[in-house]
């Protein structure tokens, strides 16, 4: 069973440059690790309530890309969620295999608008608390653009069994702490995550990190 919305993630061009941004808007990091057979640094950072991973190869890639691109959830039956959801048709992009950090293990496969969606089965909990030091008090929710809004909608409400709550005219699902909004009529984005919502204690100007993820604050 799918039970939790865990991170929204993907890879950081200068780990530092990415690390002070975040810290300015008050996260802080939970967990840092580096993965000696990919040399990547996996970096958890907290942001109010919400947990985002930072990926940052050692080598640098001159064909690698940069930004959030994927969301990731927790299950306690990683190879039964995953051929569900790939007998439901969606898109096969990684099969269950052992984590490159050794922790548990994970997959991904397409939604059905072509976001990257990681499935995660582990014993490691790297959220803490909510975290109250800075601006930000919740990451409300993870933006993301759905031309076809009914396939995502049947995708994460009844495929993923995400709860959908209340939001005005907005389609919004939550599991667990966090949530994706899901809309057909987001400006673009230079990032394959249209941008995180931010609610704040006091108001904040919109902004974009190091590597181009949008920030949309609201108090």
């Amino acid at each position: 069973m799918i039970y939790e919305l865990n991170h929204v993630g993907g890879p950081v061009e200068d780990l530092d440059a990415s690390l002070a941004f975040y810290d300015e808007i008050g996260a802080e990091v939970v967990d840092r690790l580096f993965m000696t057979s990919s040399r990547v640094h996996r970096v958890h950072i907290q942001l109010a309530t919400g947990l985002v991973e930072l990926l940052h190869k050692e080598v640098a890639d001159p064909e690698a890309t940069y930004g959030l691109n994927h969301v990731g959830f927790m299950t306690d039956d990683l190879d039964g969620d995953y051929a569900r959801l790939i007998s439901l048709g969606y898109g096969e992009l990684s099969s269950p295999r052992v984590a490159g950090s050794g922790q548990g293990r994970l997959a991904f496969l397409s939604d059905p608008n072509g976001v990257r969606v990681e499935l995660l089965q582990r014993a490691e909990e790297f959220r803490v608390p909510p975290i109250t030091s800075g601006p930000v008090s919740q990451l409300s929710f993870i933006a993301l653009a759905a031309p076809d809004l009914d396939a995502a909608i049947e995708f994460y409400g009844t495929h993923l069994g995400m709860q959908r709550v209340e939001s005005g005219d907005e389609v919004v699902f939550r599991l667990g702490t966090d949530a994706v909004k899901l809309s057909d009529s987001l400006p673009p984005s230079t990032t394959p995550i249209n941008h995180l919502g931010l609610a704040t204690t006091t108001p904040l100007a919109d902004r974009q990190d190091p590597d181009g993820n949008r920030m949309v604050f609201t108090v």
